[in-house]
């Protein structure tokens, strides 16, 4: 099948920046379009679903710091009962973001990345920053750190599918 589609899901605005640059300018992850839904907090509407291709493969990126996986579960099954999704990939990030950066740059700390002055101003950096390949790169980014953990309880049950994805 060499005209797969892919539909990321990801939590927010940094994952959608963050997504685009690892799919655009690093290229490690397959290309695909990036779209922004909290799968953890918001059911997928059938209307969204209606907008993908036939064969879509369907990726939800998603925190797991919070203890309820039940909108999740409900997502995943939806996304599972459609005929246009070939295939749902489920790629949870323990704890968060922010610690799948720290286990996967040379950084002691998040603010590091950008220079930022604290940790709420980094996440608008992140989303405003024009140079973050290069940034990931003088940070030593390792794909292989990124997004390889398991989850714990509640989240125990979702297979991290991030070595489906990675290039």
């Amino acid at each position: 099948m060499k005209n797969k589609y892919y539909q990321y899901f990801v939590e927010g605005e940094d994952e959608k920046k963050l997504l685009n640059t690892l799919k655009n300018q690093l290229r490690v992850i397959q290309p695909g379009k990036v779209q922004k839904l909290n799968v953890v907090e918001s059911k997928i509407s059938t209307n969204i679903i209606r907008t993908l291709k036939q064969g879509t493969i369907v990726i939800l990126v998603f925190d797991t710091d919070t203890n309820n996986t039940d909108i999740l579960n409900w997502n995943i099954k939806k996304l599972n009962d459609s005929h246009v999704i070939s295939k749902v990939i489920t790629v949870p990030q323990v704890k968060n973001l922010e610690d799948e950066l720290l286990r996967s740059c040379n950084i002691k700390d998040i603010k590091d990345l950008l220079n930022s002055r604290s940790k709420k101003e980094y996440k608008s950096d992140l989303i405003r920053v024009t140079n973050l390949d290069a940034k990931l790169i003088e940070h030593r980014f390792d794909i292989s750190l990124f997004w390889n953990k398991q989850p714990g309880i509640p989240y125990q049950h979702i297979i991290n599918g991030s070595a489906e994805i990675k290039i």
